[in-house]
């Protein structure tokens, strides 16, 4: 997978719908295994991947396993804004679409 970051998150398994923190795994800003929670404003100087300052950006994730039912490799997306992490969502164990750059950016 190469470079990466992390978010750390409360969300809501999709397989078991139980509650838990997970560590998800994404690629924007600088990707140099720089460890962020919800809240946190990512760092860009670096190996960047995406443009800083974007109003509103949807990255894909990939993280788990639920500590509950052990599912691993669930997708999520992670919403940035104004280059803080505000939202990590799951998606499920299968994304139906891909982004080409493993980013969409909804509003500069």
């Amino acid at each position: 997978m190469g470079a990466f970051n992390t978010v750390i998150a409360e969300v809501q398994c999709p397989v078991c719908n139980k509650w838990c923190r997970l560590e998800v795994q994404y690629k924007y800003g600088d990707t140099w295994q720089h460890h962020y929670d919800v809240g946190s404003v990512i760092t860009w100087g670096g190996n960047d991947i995406g443009r800083p300052k974007m109003k509103k950006v949807i990255v894909e994730g990939i993280g788990g396993p639920c500590p509950n039912c052990h599912t691993d490799n669930i997708e999520f997306d992670v919403l940035v804004e104004n280059d803080r992490l505000r939202e990590v969502c799951p998606i499920g164990s299968r994304r139906k679409e891909h982004y080409p750059e493993g980013f969409l950016i909804l509003e500069e």
